[in-house]
């Protein structure tokens, strides 16, 4: 299965049709022909992405290891202070 935020092999299956991409560090689920990405932040809280335009911002502030621009990043995508 090919991570489809960052085309990846390395993934591997963590549900039924649930995904874990060890590149991105998101997790994904497929259902028929649309899939869902969520982030899940280090307390557990999963963060359903919007589309994989908003993944890759998210998978960029992560990569670039920078705590705040992750939070702002987390913000600005859900909307949630």
């Amino acid at each position: 299965m090919y991570c489809p935020v960052c085309m990846s092999v390395n993934t591997g299956k963590i549900g039924s049709d649930t995904y874990y991409c060890s590149d991105c560090l998101l997790e994904f689920a497929c259902n028929g022909n649309e899939i869902t990405i969520y982030y899940i932040d280090p307390e557990g809280v999963s963060y359903a992405l919007k589309d994989r335009g908003e993944a890759k911002k998210l998978v960029d502030s992560i990569r670039q290891g920078d705590e705040l621009l992750l939070q702002e990043t987390l913000q600005e995508l859900t909307g949630k202070c």
